[in-house]
């Protein structure tokens, strides 16, 4: 069996990726870091440290002085929308994508107990941090169903919000993503597309394990 496998798992906004990486990652094995919490949890920092966004020095001085190893990853705060926003706003600041690269690389290469392999989810994974994954997928979903799925998790975690105020979000997200200047989100011409519109997760989750098992041969 090969040895330390890397999954790179890129998509949009509510895409599902998320999800299908927690399933591989408990299913084979494999530690798992959410890129995009890394994000999520440097937008807490500035907005707990009273930091006006747009002054990028403050944030990266903030940002370089923190170590995101001390981190809450886990902290349904960083799920709601206007820490996913501020995340998104920041996410196209060079030096923070710099600061977070280092840790997202050292993270994948580093040897975690027990684990046979690692799983990253985000928007640049398998182009920018992780270009040499062994297996690498790009998940995609219709905005419709994006919107849905967002919406439902929004009110599971008990914040109210309109869901045209939902899409709206995604779509500004979309945009952002796709037209920063600094690692926009791309699907790497390596990348597995696997379009969840129509699909429930555990059929999502079935089409990458079949992928990944066919790779372990």
């Amino acid at each position: 069996m090969k040895k330390h496998i890397t999954v790179a798992i890129d998509g949009n906004a509510a895409s599902g990726k998320g999800t299908l990486a927690k399933k591989l990652a408990e299913y084979f094995n494999y530690a798992y870091l959410d890129t995009g919490k890394l994000y999520r949890a440097a937008a807490l920092l500035i907005m707990e440290k009273g930091i006006d966004y747009k002054d990028i020095k403050k944030v990266i001085k903030v940002i370089k002085d923190y170590n995101f190893y001390n981190s809450n990853l886990k902290d349904n705060f960083l799920k709601s929308d206007e820490i996913g926003t501020l995340a998104s706003l920041i996410s196209g600041y060079q030096e923070l994508r710099n600061i977070l690269l280092t840790y997202q690389r050292k993270f994948a290469y580093e040897q975690h107990d027990n684990k046979l392999g690692v799983i990253l989810d985000g928007r640049d994974i398998g182009s920018v941090v992780l270009p040499e994954a062994n297996i690498k997928f790009f998940i995609t979903a219709s905005i419709s169903v994006r919107t849905e799925r967002r919406w439902k998790e929004l009110i599971s975690l008990g914040q109210s919000t309109i869901k045209r105020h939902v899409e709206e979000d995604i779509r500004d997200r979309d945009k952002r993503d796709s037209n920063r200047k600094n690692s926009p989100l791309i699907a790497s011409q390596d990348a597995i597309l696997i379009d969840t519109t129509n699909l429930e997760a555990n059929e999502v989750f079935s089409l990458a394990k079949k992928h990944i098992e066919e790779y372990l041969l």
